[in-house]
């Protein structure tokens, strides 16, 4: 019994996980709402926004009467190994409304300091190098000095290049949890 629930779950995550032209990790849903106005439905999504995440880690960047769009850091624990490390999540939720419906939709899905895309497949070294570049040049200071430091240092580089494929696969199950139980949050509040 417990394998055949196991199974199940396993093809929920496979199904609500979807990956753009880029290889990035997204999600995307309409959810039907049958008796609620689209004003009760902003409501509501932004009472759940205020009861899932921290004000401070919630940035909107557009709040009409029909779309919602809001940066979310949270944090999920990645399993490496045999421990358990927690780490930083970035994403955007873009949420448009109308009556009985809302549709959501969670992109530019980052995670850990240096917020990496997380992607379907992880990148040969040269490519990987190539990213993780892009991503220290948007930071600024100290960070980015420490940053291009070890991205100078080829051996560092190689040793973490190993250890992220190594970690790969149980990062992006661990990602896609965290976004499937957050959707089924959001669901279940919804109602």
């Amino acid at each position: 019994m417990n394998r055949f629930l196991i199974f199940f779950l396993l093809l929920g995550l496979k199904t609500s996980a979807q990956f753009n032209e880029k290889g990035n990790l997204y999600y995307e849903e309409t959810i039907k709402l049958h008796g609620k106005s689209t004003q009760e439905i902003k409501e509501k999504l932004h009472e759940w926004l205020l009861s899932e995440f921290e004000q401070s880690n919630i940035k909107a960047s557009k709040n009409t009467e029909n779309e919602m769009i809001v940066d979310i850091t949270s944090g999920v624990d990645i399993k490496q190994g045999s421990a358990s490390i927690p780490m930083d999540i970035y994403f955007g939720i873009l949420s448009n409304f109308k009556d009985n419906e809302l549709s959501i939709q969670l992109s530019h899905i980052d995670i850990g300091p240096t917020q990496t895309p997380v992607k379907i497949n992880f990148p040969d070294f040269e490519a990987f190098k190539s990213e993780m570049q892009e991503t220290v040049d948007r930071l600024s200071g100290e960070a980015k000095a420490k940053n291009q430091a070890i991205l100078d240092d080829e051996k560092k580089m190689k040793s973490i290049y190993e250890r992220g494929l190594q970690n790969h696969d149980q990062m992006l199950t661990a990602v896609k949890s965290y976004i499937r139980g957050l959707v089924e949050r959001l669901k279940v509040y919804m109602k």
